[in-house]
């Protein structure tokens, strides 16, 4: 989920979500079943999540041979059902050129006395703008929400010039880089508070001159501070007494201890990056033109250089999952429809929409195109850990239309606000657009596998998904 892009704390609920262990079979023989049931197949959806989500998938980094693989099944659950190719060629693949950046090697982090901490625990890197490849060493500059602007400054105090720079926080009130900002004031290296259990989305939109930028948990970030002889929340109240009042003590402040960081980084580069594509056609040719699309993306952020895979089962194995099984329902019931229906498993969500923004670029017929689209419903993060939906605001009309589906089937649901995911490209064209994600989620971490997704979950969300994908392709 893309929303990860950012360097600030993610707050991820981790439910007591127990499941039985991934089925690894291969996928099952693509010969068309038409299914007689209009109910959704929750036990389906599992097994899709399972397989999309297993080790052998390598976390579905878009154009990796994982991605491929899952992206393989899904045409193949696709043709099972009996959908129409709207891909490339009259197939389900619509193939599309995007850049992408890894890292080679695990990142370092040490300490006084050559103390190393621990990656995806006690730091985790950022990989955008600014943030990049490099190696520093030098002794830290504390920032607070490195707030440069708008009468601001938590800069002053701090000597930055060739130091890494300790964003401890607050966030800065008017936004901005944090690292960008530090990088201005001659930070060579960027460490800041957060979540450091997270693989954040790596960007591939990289300035000419990078310097290393970590995020780092609390825990470690009050070691560091400790001989200054300040903590976490004492650094953090002077930011905010300085900001109340121009008048008070300067935030910023240097530490004495000296720190060292690595990061290496492949080129950025092209690959063939792919979404899969089909068609749920309208009887009727004279309004099968237009199509309310439903998609999910597929890929995922991938495998660490020392192997550890991010399974990515609910993010987002379980969107693509629920989609296929949305398909499967009202391709039962496809007489009824008044308006087609297409279905989109996106690459290259993490990285930025390069999926979605490919396939409005690229999709040229109707239905299909985005001026075809009376609706677009995208699906991330909803098989764990909550039972509460969150829909968002791109379309007050839509949000409350699902909202009240939702209701009615006695599904929770609360307003979300805008972003984060593909339907915010639909959403830039005008299309009526909502995102419908748990509550409560899990994501961007090593435990985020097969297992944590339940089976009930995944049948309150695809029971609300079909009921709303119905009722929007058979009004008139």
């Amino acid at each position: 989920m893309s929303r990860l892009w950012t360097v600030a704390a993610a707050a991820i609920a981790f439910g007591a979500c127990t499941s039985p262990g991934p089925n690894t079979s291969p996928p099952t023989p693509s010969a068309v079943v038409v299914s007689t049931s209009t109910e959704f197949d929750a036990a389906k959806a599992k097994a899709h999540v399972d397989y999309l989500a297993d080790a052998a998938r390598g976390g579905r980094y878009s154009g990796s041979v994982g991605y491929r693989d899952a992206a393989n099944y899904v045409a193949d659950r696709f043709r099972e059902i009996g959908l129409e190719p709207l891909g490339d060629n009259g197939t389900f693949f619509q193939h599309f050129t995007m850049p992408i950046v890894d890292i080679t090697e695990m990142s370092t982090l040490t300490g006084p006395g050559g103390q190393s901490y621990r990656g995806r625990v006690d730091f985790t890197g950022s990989v955008s703008g600014r943030g990049g490849a490099g190696s520093a060493e030098g002794e830290i500059a504390a920032i607070g929400g490195a707030a440069r602007s708008g009468g601001q400054n938590d800069f002053a105090g701090a000597h930055v010039r060739g130091k890494i720079a300790l964003v401890t926080g607050p966030a800065a009130p008017n936004g901005g880089s944090s690292v960008e900002n530090a990088y201005q004031e001659g930070a060579i290296g960027v460490l800041v508070v957060g979540d450091a259990t997270l693989r954040y989305s790596y960007i591939p939109r990289l300035q000419t001159e990078t310097i290393p930028a970590f995020v780092i948990s609390e825990d470690l970030a009050s070691q560091l501070l400790a001989p200054a002889g300040k903590t976490l929340a004492v650094a953090r109240d002077l930011v905010r007494a300085r900001r109340a009042n121009p008048g008070a003590p300067t935030s910023g402040f240097d530490v004495p201890i000296t720190v060292r960081m690595r990061v290496s980084l492949t080129p950025v580069h092209d690959v063939d990056a792919m979404n899969v594509v089909g068609l749920l056609r309208a009887p009727d040719p004279n309004n099968a033109q237009r199509a309310v699309l439903v998609g999910g993306h597929l890929d995922g952020v991938g495998t660490d250089p020392d192997g550890s895979v991010f399974q990515a089962a609910n993010d987002n194995a379980s969107g693509p999952a629920v989609a296929i099984e949305v398909a499967r329902a009202l391709a039962a019931s496809r007489s009824s429809l008044n308006h087609s229906i297409v279905f989109v498993a996106f690459a290259g969500e993490e990285e930025g929409y390069y999926g979605s923004e490919a396939y409005i670029a690229q999709m040229a017929v109707a239905p299909g195109r985005v001026e075809s689209l009376v609706a677009m419903v995208n699906l991330d993060v909803i098989g764990c850990c909550g039972d509460t939906l969150v829909i968002s605001n791109e379309s007050p009309e839509l949000q409350r239309r699902v909202r009240d589906i939702a209701t009615n089937l006695g599904t929770m649901t609360q307003p979300g606000s805008t972003g984060g995911s593909d339907q915010t490209s639909f959403a830039r064209r005008r299309v009526p657009a909502v995102l419908i994600e748990a509550a409560d989620f899990i994501l961007h971490v090593y435990a985020d596998k097969p297992a944590v997704v339940l089976e009930s979950r995944l049948k309150r969300a695809g029971d609300v998904v079909t009921a709303v994908v119905r009722d929007l392709a058979t009004a008139r």
